[in-house]
Order: structure tokens, then sequence, then C-alpha cells
């Protein structure tokens, strides 16, 4: 396996979802990615969409610490929809016929055109309060305590320098400690609610 670095999103599903969605990236047994690009994924919430003046929209829904891997699998869907019927166009090789079925809508990550994001932006879901550190003041010493937990339940990781994720540790033939992906979210969504769902 080779030693690729990751940022592990709360609950992985939840920023995961976001960049399958929009990407259309599919999994690599090497990388537990979230943010699509193929090396990091975030903890931290995305850069808050704005409306064409640039202010930044609200009415979003808000996703919590405790939100059911179906409940947000919906709101990342319903947000693809949206995309989709505002001009964003599939991935090549999508099924036809799934576009508005709510099974998983593969977009073009081109990012174009605006407008549909801008038409969309109020649909795109907000990650939890407690994973944005200009929000959350225990964001530094949660995020240890996060990778403690990781580290707890068998992955072979250290933090990053910057608190904002996490990276394999090197020279390990199995980092992952044999989990798959529906295990590794599992235990990220465990140690989500452990850490930064305690009260400090």
């Amino acid at each position: 396996m080779t030693n690729s670095t990751h940022r592990v999103a709360a609950g992985l599903a939840a920023v995961a979802l976001l960049a399958v969605a929009l990407t259309g990236c599919g999994g690599d047994a090497d990388k537990h990615t979230a943010s699509g690009t193929g090396d990091v994924a975030s903890l931290t919430t995305p850069p808050a969409p704005t409306n064409a003046t640039g202010a930044a929209v609200s009415g979003r829904p808000q996703l919590r610490l405790d939100t059911s891997d179906e409940e947000e699998s919906q709101l990342w869907e319903t947000y693809r929809i949206c995309l989709h019927e505002h001009g964003v166009k599939l991935n090549t090789g999508q099924a036809p016929g799934a576009a508005g079925t709510g099974t998983g809508l593969s977009l073009d990550p081109s990012g174009e055109p605006k407008a549909a994001y801008v038409a969309c932006a109020n649909k795109m879901p907000l990650q939890p309060p407690e994973l944005d550190r200009d929000k959350n003041v225990n964001y530094v010493s949660q995020w240890n305590d996060y990778v403690k937990c990781l580290r707890g339940r068998g992955l072979k990781i250290h933090s990053l320098p910057d608190s904002s994720g996490w990276t394999y540790d090197d020279g390990v033939a199995d980092p992952t400690n044999g989990l798959d992906a529906n295990a590794m979210s599992q235990v990220t969504r465990e140690c989500t609610m452990e850490t930064f769902g305690a009260k400090k």
C-alpha cells in the first residue's frame, strides 16, 4: 500500500458523499479521501457558497454530528439533483435515466455552469459547527483526541502539523489494520461522536 496523505471528514461519509457526488471520483483502496482531490480531505467545513453578488447564502440545511447516513445522503442527493436540473452534466458513463431518481448522481467535476451552483447554493448542506475551527473554540484539542481515538481503533496514523488532517504512518504494511470502507466509516463516525460530540 502506498503512503498517501489523508484528511478525514467527521463521519467520513459527510464530505466523502460530496466528493463522490460532485467529482464522481471512485473509491481507491489506498485513498480514503473526502475532498475528491486524490490526496487530502478536510475535516473543516467546505467554503460557504455565495450568491451572484458574493453574499453568503443562508437557509442551507444544517448537518449535525448525529445526522444519519440516510438523512445526509438524501440532503446531498437533493443538492446534486438541483445542480443537474440547472445544467450540470452527468459524468461520462453515468447510467441513462439516473437523473432525479435519488440513486446517486455522478456529476461533471468542472464546476460549470456556475449559474447552477449559484441557483442551488441554498441546498448545499452545512457541516456541523463542531467541525468548523472558526466556530469551535475546542477544535484543536478535540482534533487531537479524534486522532488518538482513531489510533486506538487500530489505524496507524499521525496528525498533520496544522491539526487539519492525518496521514498514514510510514513503513507500515497495512496502516488501515484491515478496515474496509464500511468499517472505516463506522470508526470515523464513532470517534467523531466521542470527541467532537463531547462537552469540554
